[in-house]
């Protein structure tokens, strides 16, 4: 057997190709000018990452880079970025006839088009050339129109997830053009509906998010298109919802987050009764033609929450602040029968009247058997207004009455506490010369083991709490947790709060006990 060891241009090859594992993209390149051997084996490593296509200047050298070798390179080009917007006509015909020649040879993956509708502009024939791809799963495309429109209806890849921004519309000024606006309206739903754009994705389509949307048809018109993959669905910057549209085409949703555009709102204004007759209309649909089964977690205002009028059991309802309304709350309660409610971003405005002794009392909170709150303290109210030992002492009074509470997380945030327009800048350099507000002493003392005590006796049927307080300028963030040793099944909406509790201290049930007996 022959020992001879290798020479040193095999050695030196082994060496390059390691260095062109981990070099920078400009090395690389270089490399590539070293033998026919690294010329073959650099794009592989130069494309790994996502190409990124940003100024029209960039596209002629992109051409003949992926050109060379017979297309050879494209099985390595699976993350691809165009963010260019509106090319010249020389370049967009370029570009166009190179996606036509190279389309069967393209392995992407992953593609993302910025100010797609200004790149689709740039040539009649470059919306249905890249529709040609078949191997795209992650589709992002922002500021759709009519051009993007036919991208996305045309294509032929298989999505699995689709993120789609449409261009919103243009908001009405002038009341006397009301008629022509709404001819414009009737024109414009068709591109900004994703039920109707993705309709070759139906049977793939895993997660879908869509903002500006708009699922509008004619009176009595019902789509044909079902997703009934699709698990996760993300509406922001929505239309008022059509929950029966949601509900035929993504039946099997478990995760819904829903936000009504502010200017779809604005148009309902503030009388109560619109907001009334918009959710009938939705409940009479799905009463009529059926709804989701069950829905395992809905995110959105409580005004979302009302408007969409969901009418199947909702295991995990999240509301956003700050608004808060009792016979909005309560109506959401009645057919959605939650396990597990959130509320998120409220201020303690939320305790500073009768409203909240209200909304945890009665049959209508009978399904709960976790409630988890995050309070920004001074995110809505001024420093000075934020008064903490009532508000605690309402808290305490509301969640007393819920008898089926098995579980509580309370976090107490405190990042918009410090006074002045600087209160959000969190690192701010002086913050630490500017005296600490009442609300600010007071949480610096607070006994984090003794609210949890009172929490306890408040709620004799709690298994389970966690209080957690961030943000203070003057102390360290601290949670305090009861019951972190129950055996909670993996998928209980009690364990939640244990889950979201960071391990800082843990309070063990022998020692609530004691400050229970305390306080008695």
């Amino acid at each position: 057997m022959d020992h001879t060891p290798a020479g040193p241009s095999a050695l030196n090859m082994d060496v390059l190709r390691n260095v062109l594992a981990l070099a920078d993209g400009r090395t690389i390149a270089r490399l590539m000018q070293l033998s026919r051997e690294l010329y073959h084996e650099g794009p592989k490593h130069l494309l790994k990452l996502p190409v990124r296509l940003k100024r029209e200047s960039s596209i002629a050298s992109f051409i003949a880079f992926m050109s060379a070798e017979d297309g050879r390179r494209f099985r390595f080009l699976n993350n691809f970025h165009i963010t260019t917007g509106l090319l010249s006509q020389a370049e967009a015909a370029a570009f166009e006839e190179f996606v036509l020649r190279f389309a069967s040879h393209m392995k992407i993956t992953h593609l993302n088009i910025e100010r797609a509708e200004e790149f689709f502009e740039s040539s009649p024939g470059l919306s249905s050339a890249l529709s040609l791809l078949t191997e795209v799963k992650y589709l992002r495309v922002a500021e759709i129109g009519q051009r993007s429109n036919i991208f996305l209806q045309q294509l032929r890849s298989q999505l699995v997830s689709a993120n789609l921004t449409m261009i919103p519309r243009p908001i009405r000024h002038d009341e006397d053009d009301e008629d022509s606006d709404e001819d414009d309206d009737d024109d414009d739903s068709s591109i900004r509906n994703p039920i109707l754009q993705l309709r070759n994705s139906q049977e793939t389509l895993t997660s879908l998010t869509v903002t500006h949307g708009d699922t509008d048809c004619d009176i009595g018109e019902l789509f044909k298109e079902c997703y009934p993959n699709v698990k996760y669905l993300i509406l922001y910057a929505n239309e008022l919802p059509y929950t029966m549209h949601y509900a035929r085409a993504f039946p099997n949703v478990e995760m819904l987050t829903m936000q009504c555009a502010e200017r779809e709102l604005a148009e309902l204004g503030n009388k109560v009764d619109e907001y009334v007759d918009q959710r009938h209309v939705n409940k009479i649909e799905q009463i009529a033609e059926g709804s989701w089964k069950s829905l395992k977690a809905v995110y959105g205002t409580l005004i979302d929450h009302f408007l969409l009028a969901a009418l199947c059991p909702v295991e995990r309802l999240h509301i956003k602040g700050p608004f808060m309304d009792t016979r909005m709350f309560r109506s959401v309660l009645l057919t959605t029968t939650p396990a597990y409610v959130d509320f998120d971003g409220f201020d303690l405005d939320l305790f500073y009247d009768a409203d909240f002794k209200r909304i945890t009392r009665g049959h209508f909170v009978q399904s709960i058997r976790c409630l988890e709150m995050t309070l920004m303290l001074g995110g809505l109210l001024e420093p000075e207004d934020v008064r903490i030992p009532g508000a605690l002492d309402i808290l305490l009074e509301g969640i007393s009455q819920m008898q089926s509470l098995r579980s509580f997380g309370l976090n107490l945030m405190c990042f918009s506490l410090l006074p002045g327009p600087e209160g959000l800048v969190i690192a701010a350099p002086d913050a630490g010369s500017v005296p600490l507000t009442c609300a600010e002493k007071y949480l610096q003392d607070l006994d984090l083991n003794g609210l949890i005590a009172r929490i306890r006796e408040a709620v004799p049927t709690l298994q389970s709490a966690v209080v957690t307080l961030s943000g203070h300028r003057a102390r360290a963030n601290t949670s305090v947790t009861y019951g972190a040793d129950v055996p909670w099944p993996e998928d209980a909406v009690e364990a939640i709060p244990l889950k979201h509790a960071p391990p800082i201290t843990r309070l063990k049930k022998s020692s609530l006990k004691k400050m229970t007996k305390l306080l008695m």
